[in-house]
C-alpha cells in the first residue's frame, strides 16, 4: 500500500481519533519500516551515506522524523558506527524507536527526543495536524515563521494547528566529543540555518559532507534567504552542489527560489564522493 494511497489515507482517518498515541503509534511505525525497507519513501539523496560512511564511522539525521535516513545511515556506518539522530516531537520520537527495533537499527542509532538549534533551551513548535486527527510529523516547525504571505497555499496550506514546547540543544555542545563524523543531514523546515549556527566547531573540525533541504518559502518565513545559508557554508570553506538524477554532483548557486536537497561538501574532505562531481564526469567522458 503506497504512502499516501487512498486506502491508508481512510485507515488513517477511522483509526487516528480512536487509538490513544501510544497504539496509534504502533501501527504507524509498521506502515513506515515497510515503506523505508521497501523504499516507497525515498530520497535520491541518501545514496551518500553508501558513498560517504565506512564501517565505524559516525552520522548526524537532524529532524529525523520516522528514520528514513537513520536507517540508511545505521547501515551504511555498520555495526562498529554510530548514528546520533534528534526529534523533538514526542509522537515522532516514539515511532521512531519502534521503526528502529523493527527495521533492526536501533544498536547503532542514538536517539535525542530534542531539536537542533543554535543554543541550548525550550522551543514552542507549530504542528500541522491533518484533516485524519492525526498530526503531519514532516511540516512540524519552530514558531516564528511566518507563512502569511503568497506561496502559503502551497507551501503551508494546512487550516488546523497545535502548539508544542520541546527541548533544543547545539550540536556542539550536545556532540562535543563525537568522532569521524563523516555526513550531516539536515530537515527541519526552514530553521537549518540556526541547527548550522550550533554545529559550527563540529563543521569545522569534522568538515562532513552536509545534505540540507533548502527551501526558499520556509527560510523567508524566518527572515532568512538562500544567500544567508550559502553565506554561511562559503565561510566555512564548503562548496554547494546539486545530487542530479544520474547521480552526479552539480555545482549549484541557489540562485532563485529553491525545493530540494542540497549537498555542501568542504575541499579538504571530498574523496569519497570527489568521483560523483560532475565536471570530472565530463572530463572522463570527453577523454
Amino acid at each position: 500500500m503506497p504512502a499516501n494511497s487512498l486506502p491508508r489515507r481512510i485507515i488513517k482517518k477511522l483509526l487516528a481519533p480512536l487509538l490513544p498515541d501510544s497504539a496509534y503509534s504502533r501501527l504507524q511505525a509498521v506502515a513506515m519500516a515497510r515503506d523505508i525497507r521497501d523504499r516507497t519513501w525515498w530520497e535520491p539523496e541518501i545514496e551518500l551515506a553508501e558513498l560517504t560512511l565506512r564501517d565505524g564511522d559516525s552520522a548526524i539525521d537532524i529532524g529525523a522524523n520516522f528514520g528514513l535516513w537513520a536507517y540508511y545511515l545505521a547501515k551504511a556506518a555498520g555495526p562498529s558506527g554510530k548514528v546520533y539522530a534528534f526529534e523533538p516531537l514526542s509522537f515522532t520520537a516514539q515511532t521512531f524507536e519502534h521503526v528502529s527495533k523493527q527495521l533492526g537499527f536501533d544498536k547503532n542509532v542514538e536517539l535525542f527526543r530534542k531539536g537542533a538549534a543554535e543554543n541550548v533551551g525550550k522551543v514552542e513548535f507549530t504542528v500541522p495536524v491533518t484533516d485524519t486527527g492525526a498530526i503531519s510529523a514532516g511540516l512540524a516547525h519552530v514558531v516564528g515563521r511566518d507563512d502569511r504571505r503568497p506561496g502559503q497555499e502551497t507551501w503551508a496550506a494546512y487550516t488546523k494547528t497545535k502548539s508544542v514546547m520541546c527541548d533544543v540543544v547545539s550540536i556542539d555542545e550536545q556532540l562535543a566529543n563525537i568522532e569521524r563524523l563523516q555526513l550531516l543531514k539536515c530537515d527541519i523546515e526552514g530553521a537549518d540555518l540556526f541547527a548550522m549556527k550550533g554545529a559550527r566547531r563540529t563543521l569545522e573540525k569534522h568538515k562532513p559532507v552536509v545534505v540540507i533541504e533548502v527551501n526558499s518559502f520556509f527560510l523567508e518565513g524566518f527572515g532568512l534567504s538562500n544567500a544567508d545559508l550559502r553565506s554561511f557554508f562559503d565561510g566555512l570553506g564548503y562548496r554547494c552542489f546539486h545530487y542530479d538524477d544520474d547521480g552526479t554532483l552539480t555545482p549549484a548557486s541557489l540562485d532563485g527560489p529553491v525545493d530540494d536537497n542540497y549537498v555542501f561538501v568542504h575541499p579538504e574532505n571530498d574523496a569519497r564522493v570527489r568521483h560523483r562531481y560532475a565536471s570530472q564526469r565530463e572530463l572522463a567522458d570527453s577523454g
